[in-house]
């Protein structure tokens, strides 16, 4: 198993363990912002889990019949996430604003302190293993597991609060649920994005495009544009050709054009030219 999977599964453990501590304590002591909390660090679980079956079919190699590869099944991973964690979004704002409250128990201080250590040391394993193998994913599920760190020790804040104004605990369990719903309607916008096909921009490609029609002196690059389909590439050159080229020339040049930017091993796997000019036969 690669070591990209073995650190996803390990901050899969971490972040259920964490989930049912706080989910069970609160509910056990009558703290709803821990209960939300919980529910928070279940999201990181869920987000884990799809992150893990996404990335394993996401990187199978791109074939003929699907020349973009299967980034995509990440991203339509990423919006069923997106969905689930809306759904515990919503069950957390609903609990938030019908339990009654009371002052909190100084006992839960106890598995918040178990949850911050567990879920920084989390944090700092999936950033050293993230840069170390260079993982974009890794790197980011670090910067989710401290975000988790801050909460909870923010939620330490809103127990020696609650002593004084027992209302606390409803405030910031709805906003801890806010957040919740903020982050799944990110998620989904995004990976919506990212399946559709997002128009960017890529230096490295744009140079690239630059230098190789820098060649043609019969073939002007009039415009790129450069589609996103998960880790792959669709370019849509517009171009503008001198009026004595013929189909043939024309053909000859695309295809050396297409072998060109290949080499280059740019992630690009479809190349369509938009062709302004006339050309005769």
């Amino acid at each position: 198993m690669k070591v990209e999977q073995k650190t996803l599964i390990f901050s899969a453990v971490i972040n259920f363990l964490v989930a049912v501590l706080k989910i069970v304590s609160g509910s056990m002591m009558g703290f709803a912002t821990l209960i939300a909390d919980g529910f928070y660090t279940a999201s990181d679980f869920i987000t884990d889990i799809l992150a893990i079956v996404g990335a394993q079919v996401g990187k199978r190699r791109p074939s003929k019949r699907y020349p973009l590869g299967f980034g995509s099944f990440e991203n339509i991973m990423q919006i069923i996430m997106g969905f689930m964690i809306l759904l515990v979004g919503s069950v957390v704002l609903f609990l938030s604003l019908s339990l009654s409250y009371s002052k909190p128990n100084l006992l839960v201080l106890l598995p918040l302190l178990v949850a911050i250590g567990l879920k920084f040391y989390s944090s700092k394993m999936l950033l050293m293993v993230g840069k170390r193998i260079n993982s974009s994913m890794l790197v980011t599920s670090s910067k989710e597991s401290f975000l988790d760190v801050i909460s909870s020790a923010f939620i330490i804040l809103v127990v020696f609060i609650g002593l004084v104004f027992p209302e606390i605990d409803r405030f910031a369990s709805v906003i801890i649920a806010a957040l919740i719903i903020y982050q799944a309607i990110k998620i989904i916008y995004q990976n919506i994005l990212a399946v559709i096909g997002e128009a960017t921009k890529n230096e490295k490609i744009e140079q690239a495009l630059e230098d190789i029609f820098r060649k043609y002196r019969k073939i002007k690059l009039n415009e790129a544009t450069i589609i996103k389909h998960g880790p792959f590439y669709n370019l849509i050159l517009n171009i503008n050709i001198n009026k004595d080229y013929t189909i043939a020339s024309l053909i000859k040049a695309e295809m050396n054009i297409k072998q060109e930017i290949k080499k280059r091993k740019l992630k690009v796997r479809l190349i369509d030219f938009d062709i302004d000019s006339k050309i005769r036969n």
